[in-house]
């Protein structure tokens, strides 16, 4: 999906939109470099659970709904009415909203057809902490069934699973942690999921 649009920077709201912020006397605080405002910042990671279309993202992700302390749970797919702004513009606004979950605390896990990559040069990036990104995954002609499946409405043509059988074996071959929806229920690859979160949260925690 290429973007439209990019989002504005992350600028002074005493100064306006012209003053973008940047790094400022410490890690968490973004400075304003005309007037000294600076923006507090929690920093809290950011966990990206991606995969080709039919790899399972929606089903995980609602398994994982209260398996995980101190880590909100989110399918990108409820804000997609604001990529019709831009897709930089949806990417950049889960980084914000991000970013207002660690200043409650909690880090954040989006599951959907977003990748640490595509997030990692966006304005909002400065707003919060390290990204860690896991894939889902099936074999081929598992994607092809679960997708020539979907009902007629879901527009897949044979064209667009050719797309996403391709775009299943770039993210597989980029991948440093993955997850098999095929050989495990969803209730098994949330487990897997969730102890992967809460391994990354406690290493930083006793950092």
């Amino acid at each position: 999906m290429n973007p439209v649009g990019r989002p504005g920077e992350e600028f002074c709201m005493e100064c306006g939109p012209d003053t973008s912020l940047h790094g400022g006397t410490n890690d968490r605080v973004a400075c304003c470099p005309r007037c000294g405002w600076e923006r507090p910042l929690a920093r809290r990671p950011v966990f990206v659970l991606t995969g080709a279309s039919g790899a399972g993202k929606t089903t995980v992700a609602e398994s994982l709904a209260g398996r995980l302390e101190g880590c909100a749970v989110f399918d990108v797919d409820l804000t997609l009415h604001v990529a019709a702004l831009g897709w930089d513009v949806w990417r950049n606004t889960w980084l914000q909203l991000a970013h207002a979950v660690g200043m409650n605390g909690q880090a954040t896990l989006l599951c959907g057809s977003v990748t640490a990559a595509q997030l990692a040069a966006l304005p909002a990036r400065m707003l919060v902490g390290p990204l860690h990104e896991a894939v889902l995954d099936c074999p081929d002609d598992e994607l092809v069934r679960r997708l020539s499946a979907r009902p007629p409405w879901r527009g897949s043509t044979k064209e667009w699973i050719g797309e996403q059988v391709r775009w299943a074996a770039v993210l597989r071959a980029e991948a440093t942690r993955g997850f098999d929806t095929h050989g495990m229920g969803p209730d098994a690859v949330a487990d897997g999921v969730a102890d992967w979160v809460r391994s990354a949260l406690a290493t930083e925690a006793a950092a």
